[in-house]
């Protein structure tokens, strides 16, 4: 029981670390755009975000199904890491959203029709 709770926490606790490890890679990608940079390197920070994004989403995924078993097993339900990792999740998809709007723009352009 107790140690559940504290896989919980700890998983919780891993899972901010990859949303600040996403939030540095994607300083990097905006930060690339104000210098001059290799293309490959921009490609390399590319694979970094997507690679760290569906780790952290299928990450939090999991959160979310253990928080259920949890509260199955401890009749007590673990709010707190419930709303984090949701929260967590949001700022992912819409910092990947950002990404992938700022790539379309720069690779196609914006056409106004």
């Amino acid at each position: 029981m107790l140690q559940t709770r504290r896989l919980l926490a700890f998983s919780s606790r891993v899972h901010t670390y990859t949303l600040l490890l996403y939030v540095f890679f994607f300083l990097l990608y905006i930060a690339s755009s104000f210098f001059t940079v290799n293309e490959s390197f921009v490609q390399l920070l590319r694979f970094f975000l997507n690679l760290i994004s569906w780790t952290s989403l299928l990450f939090g995924s999991w959160i979310l199904v253990f928080s259920l078993l949890v509260w199955v097993n401890d009749r007590v339900f673990p709010l707190s890491s419930v709303l984090m990792t949701l929260m967590r999740m949001i700022a992912v998809f819409l910092l990947s959203l950002i990404v992938a709007l700022l790539e379309h723009i720069i690779t196609k352009g914006v056409v106004i029709g």
